[in-house]
């Protein structure tokens, strides 16, 4: 009786609502998600990985991992959240289920998940991104690595004071695709790892692997100075790799180009301009290094209204790249772009949502978020034409996957039938046209 009786709407007379409108759901747009996981085969590869029982016979592992996976995908990034979606029509259908598994379920799933689910996760994320070079076979690869930070609270295993970041939490390593950003690899580490630390041995499989599948391809790898160790360059040179990796300020690297600043000041001094920007190049090594290396610089002169004449801004950067100075300089600072990656990640797929105690669990947990990122990010590349693929994940979310759809059951049927004033019907049509190609 609640359902049928009315909530009248002060603000407008003769207008009232109630909860009485039957079976519905409010995320119909999931099922384009669902059709194009089928579609490119990843439901069957979770099956093969995690396709052993559980302990609650109704739901095995690959189950569970599939519902985390799909609400990840429609933006629901905490285990509680599995109750509120327990009835929701349209999740259950899609999963095969009379009732989604509930919270407690899902974090047991979690608890579960030990050092060898590990590797079959990367597994996973493997096969997808081979399947996306199926798709398009890569031409050229921009490989950004790069650290972030995951805030942890209480006595979280590996929580510890991030000097980078100044906040206490985990330290992750991630390796993008910058021209892509598909998500190639990601570490969980303890807040106390630098950045640096083991980054060669990090790349490694992922530099092995391009090496092996994609003979041919150009690989560029890019990173701050945080990488800037010879480990790193000796890594991508014996790959036949590219680099552009930032060196820190230090007194030798000044030393060399302190001439030319002293010119760039003299010119600044005679001149009525505010700006001054100069480009140079010179070997160097470090006394860590087996071997000189080619080191560029920028140097960026602003005059303030003190008229300061020395240079207020040096970059260098060691690379192996042929290019002249200015776009290796402009190679380097596109960098930026991983930053985009990461705050997606974070802000609509849940990455800092590390909310077990055991550190086990929580590298788990990152592993199934990245793979929610790159599901969500091929769907964006393959099923979307050139203006929607530019949309980030909650505008997409809001314009495709959070429709109503009210359930009309017939003999043997389920419709939905989804809101007739969605003004985005065409794109939602287009992209399963798209997802259909793609199985065939």
């Amino acid at each position: 009786m609640n359902s049928l009786s009315n909530i009248n709407i002060n603000c407008k007379s003769n207008f009232s609502i109630n909860f009485s409108g039957g079976d519905m759901t409010s995320d119909a747009g999931v099922a384009l998600l669902k059709e194009f996981v089928d579609s490119i085969g990843f439901s069957r590869m979770v099956k093969d990985a995690f396709g052993e029982a559980c302990s609650m016979k109704t739901y095995d592992a690959a189950d569970l991992l599939e519902q985390k996976l799909l609400m990840l995908l429609c933006g629901y990034g905490t285990d509680d959240e599995a109750d509120h979606l327990a009835h929701d029509p349209m999740f259950r259908l899609l999963l095969g289920k009379k009732r989604l598994a509930s919270q407690p379920t899902m974090s047991r799933f979690a608890t579960r998940l030990d050092e060898d689910s590990i590797p079959k996760m990367e597994g996973l994320n493997g096969a997808l991104l081979r399947l996306a070079y199926k798709r398009k076979h890569p031409e050229n690869i921009v490989l950004d690595v790069d650290t972030t930070l995951i805030p942890t609270y209480g006595k979280q295993e590996g929580g510890a004071y991030v000097y980078h970041y100044d906040a206490v939490g985990f330290h992750p390593i991630a390796v993008f695709d910058g021209l892509t950003g598909d998500l190639v690899r990601i570490e969980l580490r303890k807040g106390n790892h630098y950045c640096g630390k083991e980054a060669d041995e990090f790349l490694k499989p992922v530099l092995e692997a391009y090496n092996r599948d994609y003979p041919g391809t150009n690989v560029l790898l890019r990173g701050d100075s945080g990488f800037a160790t010879p480990g790193l360059y000796d890594l991508a040179e014996s790959y036949g790799y590219q680099y552009v990796i930032r060196l820190k300020q230090n007194p030798r690297l000044v030393e060399a180009v302190q001439d030319i600043c002293d010119d760039v000041a003299a010119e600044a001094a005679r001149s009525d301009k505010t700006y001054f920007v100069l480009y140079c190049e010179f070997p160097y090594q470090a006394n860590s290094w087996a071997h000189e290396r080619r080191v560029v610089c920028k140097i960026e002169l602003h005059k303030g209204k003190e008229q300061s004449l020395f240079p207020d801004s040096l970059m260098f950067v060691v690379t192996n790249l042929a290019a002249p100075i200015q776009e290796v300089i402009a190679a380097y600072c596109k960098r930026g772009t991983m930053e985009n990656f990461f705050k997606e990640a974070k802000s609509a797929f849940a990455f800092t949502h590390m909310s077990s105690r055991s550190f086990v669990t929580n590298a788990n947990r990152l592993w199934i978020a990245a793979l929610a990122y790159n599901i969500f990010n091929l769907f964006r590349r393959f099923c979307l034409d050139r203006k929607w693929k530019s949309y980030r994940a909650h505008e997409l979310r809001l314009r495709l996957m959070k429709i109503a759809g009210r359930v009309t059951r017939h003999a043997n049927k389920t419709i939905f039938k989804l809101c007739s004033s969605c003004p985005y019907q065409d794109v939602f049509r287009q992209a399963h046209v798209r997802i259909l190609s793609l199985a065939a």
